[in-house]
């Protein structure tokens, strides 16, 4: 008369399922994805640009594929994606990221501008420079980096700042005042850290998932280009990009 082995197991399963992924929480990633597409986002020809604000590298592959000079030739034809690599041994790459995901949800138009804003300035944001400043300190420099490259009215400089602000600092932290959009991503003002979280997750895991450990990293199509590096130049992304239309 024992219940079969079988249906314990499953009952087993089912119950830690359900301790372990509230109603609110169901969903293991945000319904927005990280990144910055540009170009022509319909389009079967796909090229992938895993990159880090923190890697000079990644800084020096991404201001030449988004030069107009190239990008003007090809943004009808191929859709360009830039996919957020937060890596560890720079402790202040995720807060640069962070910064990026804030941007993307409060105002998705200016992604661009502030792309390239940061990775302008990127070198000032290296391990080396930023080594003493705090977490709120370095929330600070980025809420003023993002108000500039997406602003140009300067209270709405200060309207955008303190927005990025409510994106960065965790709900529970002095400052801190979570953004009710945070809960399209699935955070929640009770949560410990920010209101981006599940941002990064998310972002971590889908490199993990593509096998994407260096950066920069290229693929088109789904498939991984060994062959470029960051070193390209525009002629040599023009003769590869030719290739595929």
């Amino acid at each position: 008369g024992d219940e079969p082995i079988i249906h314990q197991i499953i009952h087993l399963f089912i119950f830690v399922v359900k301790v372990q992924h509230p109603k609110n929480r169901i969903m293991s990633f945000p319904k927005s994805h990280p990144g910055l597409r540009i170009g022509r986002c319909d389009s079967e020809l796909q090229c992938e640009m895993f990159l880090d604000f923190a890697c000079p590298y990644s800084r020096k592959l991404f201001r030449t594929v988004t030069n107009k000079s190239l990008l003007s030739k090809y943004d009808e034809k191929i859709c360009f994606v830039f996919h957020n690599v937060i890596q560890p041994w720079h402790h202040q790459s995720l807060w640069l990221h962070e910064t990026s995901y804030a941007v993307k949800m409060i105002k998705p138009s200016s992604q661009l501008a502030f792309w390239e804003k940061l990775f302008d300035e990127a070198p000032s944001y290296y391990d080396s420079e930023v080594f003493a400043l705090s977490r709120g300190e370095f929330y600070e420099k980025m809420a003023v980096l993002a108000a500039d490259a997406c602003c140009d009215d300067a209270n709405e400089k200060d309207s955008f700042k303190k927005q990025v602000l409510q994106w960065l600092i965790p709900p529970k932290q002095p400052g801190g005042n979570y953004p009710e959009a945070g809960k399209v991503l699935g955070s929640s003002p009770d949560d410990d850290e920010n209101a981006l979280f599940p941002f990064t997750l998310q972002t971590v895991k889908f490199h993990r998932k593509r096998g994407v450990h260096v950066t920069p990293t290229v693929f088109f199509n789904g498939i991984e280009q060994g062959n470029i590096s960051s070193s390209w130049s525009t002629d040599q992304w023009k003769e590869f990009l030719d290739g595929t239309i």
